[in-house]
């Protein structure tokens, strides 16, 4: 019996830390999928950005800065895309590691919760035995009396 109460207290403490590695896991990537929409926010708005021609552009000099503002954007884009994709792996990646440690959380849970039942089970069996003991000497004592 002490030995199932060792192991139920073993187990508490394993589905602990794996409760807190999902948690840890679930704020991560909640910050990844903020992350990736923010990139992905930026994206849109820069190609509004590059997408305007402006005002008509009246001389070359304009003209030349208008070329180099919009190749500018387009870096930052191009940039901002490379980070972005980066940010999605990186999600998809947490996404699988928390997938995995849920399911083990979940199983520490079951084994937890069957080994928690059979040392009631055993309780409650232990229980019946003194139970029947203590009748079957009662039973016993007024037999003798009336015999």
């Amino acid at each position: 019996m002490i030995r199932k109460q060792k192991m139920i207290a073993t187990l508490t403490q394993l589905r602990e830390m794996r409760e807190r590695k999902v948690n840890d896991l679930s704020s991560q990537l909640a910050q990844q999928k903020q992350l990736v929409l923010r990139y992905q926010n930026n994206i849109s708005a820069l190609n509004r950005l590059g997408s305007g021609t402006g005002a008509e552009v009246a001389d070359a000099t304009q003209l030349s800065n208008l070329a180099r503002y919009k190749a500018n954007i387009q870096r930052v884009i191009a940039w901002q895309t490379q980070a972005s994709a980066l940010a999605e792996k990186q999600q998809d990646a947490l996404q699988s590691e928390l997938i995995s440690h849920a399911c083990q959380e979940k199983t520490v849970s079951l084994v937890l919760e069957q080994q928690q039942q059979a040392l009631m089970q055993a309780r409650q069996q232990q229980q019946q035995k003194l139970t029947d003991a203590q009748a079957m000497q009662c039973w016993l004592r007024n037999r003798r009396k009336f015999a």
